[in-house]
């Protein structure tokens, strides 16, 4: 048996737009996966939760900064949706 693992998150093309627009010096996007333990109100458990983002990498970021950036959220982010083709709140 094979492993493999397919990932989609979906981002809103108007927040990506304004992403973009916002930070015109960026090289690309970094999406990021943090998976997180939480107790979601009411619940009696522990479930772990997948946040996605988001952000600009820009042209001055070395690769310390990026990873720091991405575990503390140090700037400009959106959040995405592991539910292509849309999301489901």
């Amino acid at each position: 048996m094979t492993h493999e693992c397919c990932i989609e998150f979906y981002f809103k093309a108007d927040e990506l737009a304004k992403l973009l627009a916002d930070n015109p010096n960026a090289k690309g996007i970094i999406i990021s996966q943090q998976i997180v333990r939480e107790k979601p109100k009411g619940a009696e458990h522990y479930v772990n939760i997948a946040r996605i983002k988001a952000r600009p990498h820009l042209a001055e970021e070395s690769p310390t900064d990026s990873l720091r950036k991405t575990v503390t959220g140090g700037e400009e982010t959106i959040n995405g949706c592991p539910f292509p083709p849309g999301c489901t709140e």
